[in-house]
């Protein structure tokens, strides 16, 4: 698959659906959002491709979208399929793609590899998903080196694209968040909780539980997620979704789409009336 196919996808629903871009990433590629429903009642954050090899959560979106479109919803969901276009790009397309050689040359000494395919990253080698400004660099498998994987920045909140979402929480009225990430087919949620809101969360992941059969995780040793920061800060259920089976390697093809899909495919709207 190449990176194309991804931005065809999403040009086709821009045509189709109300959208603008919550800004833009470190090499100028637009992070779209796009908006179905209705702005009166609850409304959702549905976000994925925040991790580069996991882009099948971008696809899986995408999808998300095409069979939503005509649905009559309780409330509205925002979705954001593509929170690391530099990195997905990447991925897909390997380093050629970028012009400047200083760029080019630090991204082959990070990889320690021609083979982009297992980067996490975002393009200055910032794993997105630790750069949160919670509990920043205390999980378990957070690095404090420039790596393709769980590197947690220089500071929190450093990239662009996390600076981007936050300002988009800050804008619009969320009272939910799904982040797709894979793999594993489990749902993480609960961060820093007890009482009655971790009561309340467990009843609401339970019932996604039944509907993709998936194992519910109460988050430990891991901080420094888009999940996290919501959940902490924002005071909503905020869940963190990894799709499709342990056994398949990163990243995940697209063939194995339509099945992740079908599992998956009643999670987002039902989250949405669970609120």
């Amino acid at each position: 698959m190449k990176y194309i196919k991804i931005i065809e996808e999403i040009e086709k629903l821009k045509r189709e659906i109300k959208n603008f871009d919550i800004g833009k990433s470190v090499l100028g590629e637009s992070i779209v959002c796009f908006h179905l429903g209705n702005t009166d009642g609850k409304q959702i954050v549905v976000e994925g491709g925040i991790h580069a090899r996991e882009y099948i959560s971008t696809l899986f979106i995408l999808e998300a979208i095409n069979n939503l479109k005509n649905f009559k919803l309780n409330g509205g969901i925002y979705f954001i399929p593509m929170m690391n276009p530099d990195g997905i790009r990447l991925v897909l397309d390997g380093v050629n793609f970028i012009k400047d050689e200083k760029l080019k040359s630090f991204l082959l000494l990070v990889n320690e590899s021609e083979d982009f395919s297992q980067w996490k990253a975002n393009i200055n080698g910032v794993d997105l998903n630790v750069n949160y400004d919670v509990f920043w660099g205390q999980g378990a498998q957070n690095t404090k080196k420039l790596s393709k994987a769980n590197f947690i920045g220089y500071y929190p909140n450093s990239e662009i694209e996390n600076i981007n979402f936050l300002k988009f929480v800050e804008q619009n009225k969320i009272d939910g968040s799904l982040s797709f990430h894979s793999k594993g087919e489990v749902i993480y949620y609960g961060f820093k909780m007890s009482g009655k809101r971790l009561k309340e969360e467990r009843k609401i992941v339970k019932r996604l539980c039944e509907l993709n059969g998936y194992l519910p995780i109460k988050t430990k040793n891991s901080t420094g997620g888009l999940s996290d920061y919501l959940s902490y800060y924002y005071k909503i259920p905020a869940f963190t979704i990894e799709l499709g089976n342990d056994f398949l390697k990163h990243p995940i093809s697209e063939k194995y789409l339509m099945d992740i899909y079908d599992k998956n495919k009643f999670v987002i709207s039902t989250f949405l009336n669970c609120l």
